[in-house]
């Protein structure tokens, strides 16, 4: 028997749970599928422990509504200022808990796992079936555009030369403070000199625990650990659960909408007549070689991002948000951390559902 919804959603992952939760809040029967057995997506089970993108560079919110609703659900500690950007701790554990309570709040909202996308029709300019389901109007959060791919839409992409991957994982008994750049210089110093790739440190609410996102591969894990232990004083005793080393992919394809937000429109702060999300984190650019970098935006400077950008060219029931949203790779750069994405779900729901409103009137 083949299911019919009013709006499906492509992507669990924080843009896909704002858009399935936003959709369905508005009455409309939503799905949201991924191939996951479970929402979360990279907040949920790529081993981060910080939420970025939410706050401007003074630590206030940047954006209301779902966005500081579900952040706020995650708190157990106050927001971090790492350098010149505020970060929000928290457990992916609860990123995930977080999503089931919301999503399972709505009898509209249905869900599969373990669901890959196969197949999409698409007719007169609509899209009218996801593998074997009717929809009237779709979000995808997929990261990877997998929607716009099945269909043949235009993109863009960013690759290994702008947003390498990471290997994070969480790193226990650490007997050292980390909370200054100078006391984290005397450790990735030693490291460096060890010819280990680069790596971060970044909060962890688990006490004695630090997440660690490191730019090598997995395989080097178990070296890099062993080497804190018998060189770098305070991590004698540290231990990685190596069951839980993920690789956080940062790359992803982006839909070409109505509109194409540019990184020189985000270095400028440049504001939109429809804005519909705020953004205020820096382009972070990670090339293969693990090296970052970081074009801030000017001091008490936010952008904008115009509804258009989540409202693909070609197909006019097609919408998206996060990593798939319509932006450069430099906006993108910007533009992809959860806080936004989150954002910019919120919005994609209910502008999927103001179209089906609209559509249904005429």
């Amino acid at each position: 028997m083949r299911i019919s919804v009013d709006i499906a959603v492509v992507g669990a992952g924080a843009a896909g749970i704002a858009a399935a939760v936003s959709a369905a809040r508005t009455g409309q029967t939503t799905l949201l599928l991924d191939q996951r057995p479970a929402a979360g997506g990279t907040g949920g089970f790529s081993g981060l422990t910080t939420l970025c993108g939410l706050f401007d560079d003074t630590g206030r919110w940047l954006n209301e509504g779902f966005a500081r609703e579900f952040a706020e659900m995650l708190v157990e500690s106050p927001p971090l200022q790492m350098g010149k950007v505020w970060v929000l701790p928290y457990r992916p554990e609860t990123f995930r808990q977080t999503a089931a309570a919301l999503i399972n709040s709505l009898s509209n909202l249905q869900t599969q796992w373990n669901t890959a996308l196969t197949s999409v029709t698409v007719e007169h300019g609509r899209l009218v079936r996801l593998n074997d389901i009717e929809v009237g109007a779709v979000i995808d959060c997929s990261g990877s555009a997998e929607i716009a791919r099945l269909a043949g839409l235009d993109c863009l992409a960013t690759d290994e030369t702008t947003q390498a991957s990471a290997v994070i994982f969480p790193l226990c008994g650490v007997r050292r403070e980390l909370n200054s750049p100078a006391a984290v210089a005397q450790v990735l110093l030693p490291l460096a000199r060890a010819g280990f790739p680069p790596l971060n440190f970044q909060p962890n609410p688990e006490p004695g625990s630090i997440t660690v996102k490191f730019t090598g591969g997995a395989e080097q894990v178990t070296e890099l650990v062993a080497f804190l232990q018998r060189s770098v004083e305070g991590f004698e005793r540290c231990q990685a659960p190596l069951a839980r080393v993920t690789a956080a992919q940062r790359k992803g394809r982006m839909i070409v909408g109505e509109y194409l937000l540019t990184g020189a429109e985000v270095l400028a702060g440049r504001k939109f007549s429809d804005a519909v999300a705020r953004g205020a984190w820096p382009i972070e650019q990670w090339n293969a070689d693990g090296v970052a970098r970081f074009r801030y935006l000017p001091p008490g400077t936010h952008y904008e991002i115009p509804a258009r950008s989540l409202r693909a060219a070609r197909v006019n029931n097609l919408f998206m948000a996060g990593k798939t949203m319509s932006a450069d790779v430099d906006a993108i750069a910007s533009a992809r951390v959860m806080g936004c994405c989150l954002a910019t779900g919120a919005a994609a729901g209910v502008l999927a559902a103001d179209y089906l409103q609209s559509s249904r009137s005429k």
